[in-house]
């Protein structure tokens, strides 16, 4: 499997927790994407925020299942059913929001947006 990383030079204000919640993309990935060969993890800025995107090239969340993505409990049956709701109540911790904006078939897509904070 290939991981690009092209988030260079791109900070966050973060603790311990955002270990985590790349290891639990990465661990979800493994699992369940079925034919990954491709993690990738990029930026873009938008106007007082950033979006900070974490994509594979495996088999992606259904339709079915995307709604219940970031529910406490919901497995497909590999898994507790307690990673993805982790990563979402991580996010709240830090008043970033999060997404699955994947395509089915085609990999997912988790888009983690971040307030722009101004700290002296």
């Amino acid at each position: 499997m290939k991981v690009t990383n092209e988030c260079n030079g791109f900070s966050v204000m973060a603790d311990s927790l955002l270990r985590q919640l790349f290891y639990n993309f990465i661990d979800n990935s493994m699992k369940h994407g079925e034919k990954i060969s491709r993690i990738q993890l990029h930026y873009r800025k938008e106007r007082n925020e950033a979006k900070l995107v974490y994509e594979d090239d495996g088999v992606g969340i259904s339709s079915a299942n995307k709604p219940r993505t970031f529910s406490e409990g919901f497995t497909t049956g590999n898994g507790t059913g307690q990673g993805l709701y982790l990563v979402k109540r991580m996010m709240e911790v830090y008043g970033w929001k999060i997404e699955e904006a994947g395509e089915e078939g085609k990999g997912v897509k988790f888009v983690i947006t971040i307030p722009e904070t101004k700290y002296s």
